[in-house]
């Protein structure tokens, strides 16, 4: 009975802390989309679409995304007038994109929670994101690799037709992610009890000991590479209040999940687009490993005080890792 007590609380705690950032986000963008702000942000983007060999339409693609989801995204894709000029080489820049920049308000916003600055949030997933798809164009173009028309596999979606349509359709969501952190708790409390836990922590030791990440922070890894920044983030906001985590490996981890989260779903999810996998989980994959080396290796050399005004933030509390 006590345990069903403590697992119900952990489900609760992990639970608000996410909705308490989610739903004030949620009803933000909606607003910001009525009032026509992100049509402005479309236009704005149009010539970054450009720039990255995409046509100038995806960019009410990519601004959709990146302020909701990439179901959102998808559903604007599937109403776009797309031919078979759309090469695989286009859908997975495209691909590719939205994986690293997609629901960047709430996102970023539960990343701050956890400890991490906004601004170095954006500027890794935004930045380092836009970066990486316009290099990835050059090699396109320089080699004529996946020069051919993409396989859209999308179905015909339809957005939501009214507020109260959009209201029942965040509150499903929101719904399936209760079930899921249940299901999650439950689960992870079972593998701690049965000692695979402690296995996944010593088998990760070594390779986030190579990225410069504490081996603390393996399980949340984890769980945030597999099931989404939502869930790991949960997780990590809930064990950062210990102080058992140093600000390093918060940042470390953040950057890790913010860059590589839903590995399995979000790579399944813009492959219907026509994007190649080798791109999508793969080559996302390795850019994220290099970033977060990079960035904990120039970290050493940064000072506590440089940490904590542009990287990290207050919501880390002193580290005592014998407490």
């Amino acid at each position: 009975m006590n345990k069903i007590k403590e697992l119900s609380i952990s489900s609760y705690e992990i639970t608000l802390e996410l909705f308490k950032v989610m739903i004030p986000t949620l009803i933000v963008i909606k607003i910001l989309e009525e009032i026509g702000f992100v049509q402005v942000l479309n236009t704005f983007c149009a010539p970054l679409m450009l720039l990255l060999g995409l046509p100038e339409a995806i960019s009410l693609v990519f601004t959709t995304s990146m302020l909701t989801s990439p179901y959102a995204g998808l559903i604007i894709f599937s109403g776009l007038p797309i031919d078979e000029t759309f090469t695989a080489a286009q859908a997975s820049v495209l691909g590719l994109l939205i994986l690293f920049t997609h629901s960047l308000p709430i996102e970023v916003i539960i990343c701050r929670k956890a400890g991490v600055r906004a601004r170095a949030m954006i500027f890794v997933r935004l930045g380092l994101g836009v970066l990486s798809c316009y290099l990835l164009n050059l090699f396109f173009q320089i080699t004529g690799y996946m020069n051919y028309s993409a396989t859209i596999l999308l179905p015909s979606l339809e957005s939501a037709p009214d507020i109260l349509s959009w209201a029942l359709s965040q509150l499903k969501g929101l719904a399936m992610i209760f079930i899921i952190i249940v299901a999650l708790v439950i689960i992870l409390d079972f593998l701690k009890y049965i000692g695979v836990e402690r296995l996944i922590e010593k088998a990760l030791k070594p390779f986030l000991n190579f990225l410069g990440v504490g081996e603390k922070a393996s399980t949340i890894a984890v769980v945030g590479v597999t099931l989404g920044i939502g869930f790991g983030a949960g997780l990590l906001i809930k064990e950062v209040k210990t102080g058992k985590l140093h600000y390093k490996d918060v940042f470390g981890i953040i950057i890790l999940i913010g860059m590589l989260h839903s590995i399995i779903e979000d790579t399944a999810v813009v492959s219907l687009i026509g994007s190649n996998i080798i791109v999508t989980l793969f080559l996302r994959a390795v850019l994220t490993l290099c970033i977060v080396y990079i960035f904990m290796r120039l970290g050493k050399s940064f000072t506590d005080e440089f940490w904590q005004k542009h990287l990290t933030n207050y919501n880390i509390p002193e580290y005592k890792p014998n407490t």
